[in-house]
């Protein structure tokens, strides 16, 4: 996506030299994928009051970044947009395919694997207390319960660690921002309240020891692979009046062997069911439109 007035394009900043102090106009609204990845001589970056969407790497690798200063209208703010540094050598268009290859990729089980989970571990970590400090020089924004959220606008953003065993959304949350939970893998059954309308990319993923999850009819949009990998997940209910389920939603949720999609639900995108190997039939609207590839062969789709 290029830039426009509202939209700071992916990647389309990332390597520049000149840049030090950083202040957006009022018009910019998000800043994508990579925006100002690895721009060496960025010391302060001013967010400004209409910004509300900051994507994973948008400041990573930006070693000489000391200084952040945060409006009130965040409302989705990924942890790895400040890492000191990234792995990911995804570029816009292969962005889909390298976040399959990151959740179904190999086992892992080298002691060279090893040291890089633990190495991408810390530096998440770095990367989530560095969001969370510039935050909280806002009022606007609270560490409630170890979970980081705007508490103007009811916007859940992130997890202070990825090592929560329970969960306690702060009163009135409307949105769940993405990468939120993602690798969050003690978390084993999650409540959602029925104020929240919106669940971002991947706010769930990689939560490898979820087994239940509870939404209601309130919530209107789950965004992409916002439950993918969660591999101990067994049954979801879809709530009702979901229109659309993003691609990679439930990828690679192998246990997953019911789901309950109602008939609202008109698309259903690619990977969304991909990799999920215990599930055999499913029941759709003879409206809704499947992607190719949005289940394993071998599911038996029925039309309603």
């Amino acid at each position: 996506m290029e830039d426009s007035i509202f939209y700071i394009g992916n990647f389309s900043q990332s390597g520049r030299e000149d840049l030090e102090d950083l202040e957006f106009n009022e018009q910019v609204h998000a800043v994508g994928i990579g925006a100002f990845y690895a721009c060496p001589n960025l010391s302060r970056v001013a967010l400004n009051k209409n910004l509300n969407y900051i994507a994973p790497l948008a400041f990573s690798a930006c070693p000489s970044l000391k200084e952040v200063a945060a409006d009130s209208n965040i409302i989705a703010l990924a942890p790895s947009a400040f890492a000191a540094e990234s792995h990911c050598r995804a570029r816009p268009d292969n962005l889909f395919q390298d976040q399959k290859a990151a959740a179904f990729g190999a086992s892992g089980n080298s002691s060279q694997d090893q040291e890089a989970r633990e190495q991408k571990s810390l530096q998440d970590q770095k990367a989530r207390d560095f969001a969370k400090n510039f935050l909280l020089k806002n009022p606007s924004y609270k560490c409630e319960g170890a979970i980081v959220h705007n508490a103007k606008w009811r916007a859940l953003l992130f997890a202070e660690t990825k090592d929560l065993r329970s969960l306690s959304f702060p009163r009135g949350t409307k949105s769940i921002g993405w990468f939120a939970f993602d690798g969050c893998e003690h978390l084993e059954e999650i409540d959602i309240p029925p104020t929240v309308e919106w669940i971002g990319e991947r706010a769930f993923s990689n939560c490898s020891g979820l087994k239940k999850v509870t939404l209601t009819k309130s919530v209107k949009q789950i965004e992409q692979a916002a439950f993918m990998n969660c591999r101990a997940l067994e049954e979801f209910k879809i709530p009702k009046g979901l229109e659309e389920i993003a691609p990679m939603t439930f990828s690679g949720c192998e246990k997953l062997r019911a789901v309950e999609i109602p008939l609202s639900v008109r698309s259903i995108g690619e990977a969304a069911f991909e990799f999920c190997s215990s599930l055999e039939k499913v029941t759709v609207s003879k409206w809704c439109q499947i992607e190719d590839g949005a289940f394993d062969k071998g599911v038996e789709i029925h039309r309603l």
